[in-house]
């Protein structure tokens, strides 16, 4: 079956002591729970949820404007490793006496330890285990079901520390006593059943009625960097810090440069069987000669698994190479990129905390000086970066929340929330830092903005995947020259933050060297020595000097940037295999512990989730019943806040006859372009800006009925998104006002999209009274009253010069997806309100605004600046009417 049980993992501790028989000190660890992975695989085929998986590969392409066919990458099944697994599977001969179709069945693993509360010790290191077979967009969703624990892994118990002898090596013993317990862990895992399995497959009947015979595969392990080095067996941060290559850490920083490309080629992670001879090696020296880990015999042995040099090896056996390396299994090539943990939380947050570290030690003479105002005293232009995101608005229903805390305080910042940090940086950051400073910081913020939406990317093309290479070695020239020329323009020391945390650190290693030391071989303790109060010596002042920080690059998650063009045509776009699927299980599962006892809630936590499993069996068992609905077609509820508008309809209006305002009250004396605007929709003319000409014959044809208009609250847009699937927008004049639509200017120099602010949402009813009418009954016209955007002139943007589009407000006078103006802060406000805020909005900006468009995650920046790299962008452009 598939339920849970309950073992004990036995590991070894190296005491230092001769051992002739090689097994060192045995301890054993207690609370291992786990389940059987043949028996999870089993009981998902024959689940419901089963109907969805797709059983055969295949590649997607795409038929380009130019009549070139491009290859789209998207799902795990359309990936380049998941058809080799399946060519070589189809080679392979059957099993004696079986002819049933073969099939992969792709596993994809998550792994890392979560805290269960905001206060307390209490936690949890669960192992989930997802299906490649199901598509990406169900195994994302928590509520589908599709993650199945199979493991929380127990913590080492404090006791441990009993059976370690005392001395400078203990805490070198406890990290290879975690390493040896996690890899025994996957050995209960990796179970002879399993491995069996992987080489021989095992047969189930679908929910189709087909029996097939399934061959599971291991495509891919998700985790943060510790986890990583736990799974390849290295040394944290060592010599060669990569877990798939052999890069030095010096050349880290080395990124985009053909010699790192060679090298990422030349020099990849392979378990030999050299390396496993000199891993054994080493651990006989550590067992039977007693040597310690550290030592320069047991670091010898080591050295040798790479034939280059060291690899930065640690003595522990890897199980996954050990047990299933004979069948193909490369354990190094499995621990894909992770973009959540290595960009966002790594690489911009790096950036990010030493750009606010510059912003401490700049001058801020330079940050108003185009303003005529004043230097700002001394930690200021940190204060007006906060004030800056502050007065970012939010956009979206969950793109970009609004920033309530100061930014540079960073206090409990999630990954969503740094990547927010990243898409509004480019206006904030702008005149904080003087001269070339500047243009160094807007330049390497756009390419790692724009580096972060393609690989982000939740379809990719061809295309897509050489614009991140040629992305990636802008990024790195431009994280060079940060480092070698702004970072090293200024004195930067450790923020306020990072400066308590390191003398906690201090204060930590004081306590643990005086608690060694404490108690002489007598057993009396020592007496403490007197204080300066005590013996009356002058105590003097001494001012703490701030340690220095620089900027540093040497690090694998700056190495792995290069990487993703790779994974994403070996696995699939970054949102199939990102750890964010992992940490959106963790919400399950700390919803398990509330209802628990918070004794032995592990225990607990596994009865739990086999009780909500059976539930949500059930119930895909009973709508598998039900008539069946496209999985792209998500259920209709009419207690939902924001349904969906009618298939077939371009936007959505709710009927306001209630909220109605007398026609005169827009007249602007004999102004015609309302008119103008229905007389052009009646003729079915393409909007160019209500540019068109009537007589005042034609306007006398129309008549508004009851000279009413009528105002609604929001307006919902639908449009199909970039990966071919059916999104939804809102358009609210009261926050989600701005707007983008496609231009119909031809000309060479002309933007290729029109910009403006909705300032109201409006119909009317129109009855046709022209002589050649032959319908004469009352029409409803929807509109949208917007004050446009003009482009700034002379301001030069796109890719190539790394700037975004400026717009600016021009005179009064189809909506896509909306595009967001971030305002460019520094230039002076209006003293008295503009005609496009509503009353009690407060003074607008005279000046010129940024317009960063994007869809979520910032690819409608790639389509406003780099178009015709997506198949649904190529001529989808919705308008409303």
């Amino acid at each position: 079956g598939d339920g849970w049980k309950h073992s004990t993992v036995e590991i070894s501790i190296p005491t230092g002591e001769k051992d002739p028989s090689g097994n060192g000190h045995s301890f054993t660890v207690h609370g291992l729970h786990h389940r059987p992975l043949l028996g999870v695989m089993k009981a998902a085929v024959a689940d419901a949820s089963s109907r969805w998986f797709h059983y055969f590969p295949f590649r997607r392409f795409w038929d380009s404007p130019s009549g070139e066919r491009v290859r789209v990458y998207d799902e795990a099944y359309t990936s380049d490793v998941w058809l080799k697994a399946h060519d070589d599977l189809q080679k392979q001969p059957n099993e004696p006496g079986c002819k049933l179709e073969k099939v992969i069945l792709g596993l994809m693993f998550w792994s890392d330890s979560t805290h269960l509360t905001s206060f307390g010790s209490a936690k949890i290191w669960p192992v989930y285990m997802y299906f490649g077979n199901l598509s990406k967009y169900t195994r994302s969703k928590p509520s589908c079901g599709a993650a199945h624990h199979v493991a929380y892994i127990p913590p080492l118990p404090d006791h441990i520390g009993d059976e370690i002898p005392a001395g400078s090596n203990k805490s070198t013993i406890l990290t290879h006593c975690r390493r040896s317990l996690f890899q025994a862990v996957w050995g209960e895992l990796l179970d002879p059943e399993f491995v069996h399995c992987y080489e021989h497959g095992f047969t189930g009947m679908c929910s189709d009625g087909i029996v097939r015979r399934f061959y599971p595969r291991i495509f891919s392990y998700s985790a943060d960097y510790p986890e990583k080095i736990l799974i390849a067996g290295i040394r944290h941060m060592g010599k060669h810090p990569c877990p798939r290559c052999f890069v030095k850490r010096s050349d880290c920083d080395k990124i985009g440069l053909a010699a790192d490309t060679a090298q990422r080629q030349q020099h990849p992670r392979l378990y030999t069987p050299w390396l496993q001879k000199c891993l054994v090696a080493a651990r006989e020296l550590m067992y039977k000669c007693g040597r310690s880990i550290s030592s320069v015999y047991v670091q010898a042995k080591l050295a040798g698994g790479n034939g280059a040099g060291h690899g930065s090896w640690h003595p522990v056996l890897n199980i996954f190479a050990e047990r299933l390396g004979h069948l193909g299994l490369n354990p190094y090539s499995m621990l894909v990129v992770d973009l959540l943990h290595e960009f966002e939380l790594g690489v911009w947050k790096y950036v990010f905390v030493h750009l606010i570290r510059l912003l401490g030690a700049a001058c801020g003479a330079a940050a108003r000086k185009q303003q005529g105002e004043g230097p700002l005293p001394p930690g200021s232009l940190v204060d007006e970066l906060d004030k800056r995101y502050r007065l970012v608005p939010s956009f979206g229903r969950s793109t970009i929340r609004a920033f309530a805390t100061n930014a540079s305080a960073m206090k409990k910042l999630a990954a969503r929330d740094f990547e927010d940090l990243l898409q509004c940086a480019i206006p904030v950051f702008e005149g904080l830092l003087p001269g070339r400073h500047n243009d160094i910081v807007l330049t390497l913020i756009f390419r790692l903005a724009e580096w972060h939406a393609l690989a982000k990317l939740r379809m990719a093309t061809e295309t897509t995947r050489a614009h991140i290479g040629k992305t990636t070695v802008q990024v790195g020239k431009e994280l060079r020259r940060f480092r070698d020329d702004t970072c090293a323009a200024f004195t930067t020391v450790a923020l306020p933050k990072e400066e308590a945390a390191h003398s906690r650190q201090k204060a930590r290693s004081v306590a643990k060297k005086a608690a060694a030391s404490h108690g002489v071989a007598d057993g009396e303790p020592e007496s403490p020595s007197p204080t300066p109060d005590q013996t009356g010596a002058p105590v003097k002042s001494r001012r703490s000097k701030k340690p220095g920080k620089a900027f540093d690059l040497q690090n694998s998650k700056t190495h792995n940037l290069p990487d993703y063009a790779h994974h994403i045509r070996d696995f699939g776009t970054t949102d199939s295999f990102s750890s964010q699927v992992g940490e959106l299980e963790h919400r399950r599962s700390k919803g398990f512990f509330p209802r628990t006892s918070k004794k032995n809630y592990h225990l607990q936590m596994t009865k739990l989730e086999r009780r909500a499993t059976r539930l949500m069996r059930t119930n895909r068992t009973f709508d598998a019943t039900q008539p069946d609905r496209h999985p792209h077609h998500p259920p209709f509820s009419e207690n939902d806040r924001t349904p969906t508008a009618p298939d077939g309809e371009r936007y959505h209006m709710v009927d306001c006859s209630k909220h109605y305002q007398d026609l005169f009250s827009f007249d602007r004396g004999g102004d015609p372009a309302s008119k103008n605007h229905i007389l052009g929709r009646r003729i079915g003319s393409t909007y160019d800006g209500d540019e068109q000409v009537f007589t005042s014959e034609d306007h006398n044809s129309i008549i508004v009925v009851g000279n009413r208009v009528y105002s609604g609250r929001t307006l919902k847009v639908n449009y199909t998104t970039y990966d071919v699937r059916r999104g939804q927008d809102i358009i609210n004049p009261r926050n989600n006002c701005d707007v983008m639509v496609a231009s119909p200017e031809t000309s060479a120099d002309a933007h290729r999209f029109w910009y403006a602010r909705v300032l109201g949402i409006f119909y009317v009813y129109i009855c046709d009274n022209s002589q050649d009418s032959n319908n004469r009954a009352r029409q409803r016209y929807d509109f949208l009253w917007v004050r446009w955007f003009g482009m700034v002139e002379g301001h030069r943007h796109g890719l190539r010069v790394a700037r975004l589009p400026k717009v600016g407000f021009i005179k009064e006078g189809d909506a896509t997806p909306e595009v967001e103006e971030q305002q460019r802060r520094r230039h002076e406000r209006t003293s008295s309100r503009t005609t496009f805020r509503f009353t009690g909005c407060g003074t607008g900006w005279s000046a010129y605004l940024y317009s960063a468009s994007r869809l979520d995650i910032g690819s409608d920046l790639l389509q406003v600046l780099r178009p015709n790299i997506d198949p649904a962008h190529v001529q989808v452009y919705l308008s409303v009417g």
